[in-house]
Parts: structure tokens; sequence; C-alpha cells
């Protein structure tokens, strides 16, 4: 199942570069139309919107855990949050590059780009409280996952500052022909099956650590 999955998820993500990078090409900014800058379009908006998911998946894991005690609940969310931090970075690098690239600046103090600069440190915050809390394994998975609960109340104001806040940024992006649509949505596709297989393969790693984990202990 997991192969199929990767199968599939590289023959859209191949299939929507190849796309973006030629009938589906964006043109650049008026002064610079030949700049492939806005093509990172098709890499940003996936990233964000998977950064989100992944959070999505924390938060409800941490209730699943906190309700529960599963500790198996408490590894998915590690996961996620490992998965979330990838895409978070892929997110804030590309945004930076198309900031560049269209107003000649890396990065600048607007709504949009806090929100998803505060998004990244939270990620890294859960993984640094992860590390460095002292106790048993059961304490440290409640204390992340009130942790996680309390952060998710970024992801909100993230959604809010990229579409109903005044920015630089547009609040959306038109397409000029079916072929950038095309591009879009297997991207899109391909980005999503990717975290959702990358989080299923961190997730199975992690429960496998475990249990060796407990047998090397017996």
């Amino acid at each position: 199942m997991r192969r199929l999955l990767l199968v599939v998820t590289f023959l859209l993500m191949f299939g929507a570069i190849w796309i973006a990078l030629t009938v589906g090409a964006i043109k650049g900014p008026p002064a610079n139309p030949d700049s492939p800058v806005r093509n990172i379009f098709y890499a940003h908006v996936p990233s964000s919107i998977c950064s989100l998911i992944c959070f999505l998946v924390l938060l409800v894991v941490s209730i699943g855990y906190l309700y529960t005690g599963r500790p198996v609940l408490d590894l998915v969310a590690l996961a996620a949050v490992e998965v979330g931090l990838l895409f978070a970075t892929v997110l804030n690098a590309t945004g930076s590059i198309f900031s560049r690239g269209e107003w000649g600046v890396w990065w600048t103090p607007t709504p949009r780009l806090v929100t998803s600069a505060i998004l990244w440190f939270l990620y890294v915050a859960y993984l640094i409280l992860r590390s460095s809390l002292p106790g048993s394994a059961q304490r440290r998975a409640r204390i992340c996952a009130v942790f996680a609960i309390i952060a998710f109340l970024d992801v909100p104001l993230v959604i809010i500052s990229a579409r109903f806040i005044p920015d630089m940024h547009r609040a959306s992006f038109e397409f000029t022909s079916t072929w950038q649509t095309a591009a879009f949505v297997m991207s899109m596709m391909a980005t999503v099956l990717l975290a959702a297989t990358f989080i299923w393969l961190r997730a199975d790693l992690l429960i496998s650590e475990s249990k060796l984990q407990e047998e090397i202990v017996l």
C-alpha cells in the first residue's frame, strides 16, 4: 500500500514539475516577465497547507493522547511535528525567495510572514520541549500534548492573516490557463500525499523503536 502511495505521489509530483516548468509556467513581474520566481508558488502554497495540516494532525492526536493515554498517539504526534517542521521550513524558505525576487527584500515583518515564522518556531519549540523535559515519558507526553493544543492557536492566525488582513502579498492567485490550474492541483495532491506518507513511515519507525526499547529493558 505504501509503495503504491509513493508511486502515485512521485508521478503526480513529476507531472506537476514538468507542467509548471513548461506549458504551465507563470510569467514573472512586469519588469522581468522571464523571471521564474513566481513558479515557486507551486511549492510554496502546498507546503503552507501541509504545514497547517500537520499541526491539525498534531492537535487531534494530542487530544486523543490526553483522553486515552495511548503511547502510540504520542508517537504519531512526534511524527506529525517532524514532518510539519519540514514543510514549515519549505514554506518560509520559498516565501523568502519569492519576496526577494518580487520586492527585493528577503523578509518583512508583515502579519502573514510573522505568523508563518511563529508556526516554524512552535514546531521547533515542541521538539526542544520534548527532548529537554525531565521525568517519565508519560509526563513528557502529557506536557507536550498540552503545549500542542495551545500552540494550535497560531493556525487560525496564519489563515486569517493570509486571507483577511491587508498585506503586500496577494490574498489569492489567479491562474491564466488550465495548465497552471492542473499543475497546482497536481502539486497540491502530491504534497499532501507526501506529507501523509512521511507521517506514516516516521510513525511506524518510532513505534518499532519503542517496541525494541521495551524488549531490551525486559
